[in-house]
């Protein structure tokens, strides 16, 4: 430290890249717990969908059910390991605490979340990675005794680490949150976020088979007439997403008057998805495997349909009744289901107004995602 003198800037660029690195590290210990409880619970190492569309349909019932109540009495019993500590969110320790994490409470939520996710509750796995990494960077913040507008900075490093590791997207992870979560891309802050993102994603790309998420076909807009529709489709998403919300919100609340106690409710839950998952497997997990589907036009419009309603009705059940896990990734499913849906029946009536109904799904993922984030 001597010799070289870094500056303040250097110094916090440093440890950005740090907690980039550790947010990684937490990561692919929470991919790896899931897929170990997966396999423990169905005995394969396949993706949920594949895992339950060759389940019988008991097993289908069973298994989301299993993992909610497992959920259930982790979070029981975890209250006893945290008594006393906060429940404080990454969000809350950036823009009103002092950027101070708990960690007990933390891993209780992020092993709770790994019986949801690994038994196919409609939810994403982003929320507890994301809090994972934040709180890695929290607690080396305080090991090397930061001042709070510092632990700040590097909590939200953890933040933008967490999210390039869950989707492989620095750019995305570090824009995500210093609009959303700091509300500024000033350079002071956006320079760390895209050091810890950027060190993020080279150590999951090193560590693991980590690749573009959705591989789709290239956009392209065919006809200036497609901009009509696709304004249409904006407006379209705008509404959808607050009644998406509102749904997700209504859920908690009736789950919650049931008055269950908690290990029931997350069965109770998990009892929801696994009877849709009966008929509808597509509903298990966080809809990526559906998604690419859609993106790809393997799906046909009426079965689609079918998926779409099934799995608004899975992830209300699985955000409602308390389930641990994150709805950024049912989010995109939902924006994709509604593009496509909306892309084939321009198509149907209007062919030049909507040459490729793919190109309207994935527009539609990043318009319901902004309507439903801001």
């Amino acid at each position: 430290m001597e010799k070289l003198r870094p500056s303040p800037w250097q110094a916090t660029l440093a440890y950005a890249a740090l907690a980039g690195i550790m947010g990684a590290l937490a990561s692919l210990t929470f991919r790896a717990g899931v897929d170990l409880i997966h396999y423990l619970l169905t005995g394969t190492h396949e993706a949920i969908v594949v895992t339950f569309e060759d389940l019988a349909w008991w097993q289908r019932l069973a298994v989301p059910a299993v993992g909610g109540l497992m959920a259930g009495l982790v979070l029981l019993f975890g209250r006893r390991l945290h008594r006393g500590e906060s429940s404080t969110d990454y969000m809350e320790a950036i823009l009103i605490g002092n950027g101070q994490l708990p960690v007990k409470s933390s891993l209780v939520k992020s092993m709770a979340a790994m019986f949801s996710i690994a038994s196919g509750g409609s939810i994403g796995r982003e929320g507890p990675m994301v809090q994972l990494a934040a709180v890695a960077a929290s607690w080396l913040g305080r090991w090397r005794s930061f001042s709070p507008p510092q632990l700040r900075l590097l909590v939200a490093c953890g933040a933008a680490s967490g999210i390039a590791s869950a989707y492989n997207a620095p750019i995305a992870g570090s824009f995500f949150v210093a609009e959303i979560i700091l509300g500024t891309i000033a350079m002071e802050s956006l320079g760390p976020l895209a050091v810890s993102a950027v060190a993020a994603t080279l150590t999951m790309r090193t560590l693991s088979d980590a690749h573009t998420l959705y591989q789709v076909p290239a956009f392209t807009l065919h006809s200036l007439w497609e901009i009509g529709p696709f304004v249409v489709l904006g407006v379209l998403a705008g509404i959808v997403a607050p009644w998406f919300l509102r749904s997700l919100r209504k859920a908690e609340t009736l789950f919650a008057w049931t008055s269950l106690p908690v290990p029931a409710r997350l069965m109770l839950g998990g009892l929801v998805v696994g009877l849709l998952a009966i008929w509808v497997p597509q509903v298990c997990g966080n809809g990526y495997s559906v998604v690419v589907a859609i993106l790809n036009g393997q799906l046909v419009w009426k079965v689609l349909v079918v998926v779409l309603v099934c799995k608004w009705i899975a992830t209300a059940a699985s955000f409602g009744s308390g389930a641990p896990g994150g709805v950024f990734t049912p989010t995109l499913f939902m924006g994709a289901a509604l593009g496509y849906l909306f892309g084939y029946g321009v198509n149907s009536v209007w062919p030049e107004g909507a040459a490729d109904p793919r190109t309207f799904a994935l527009v539609s993922m990043g318009a319901l995602l902004a309507s439903a984030s801001h």
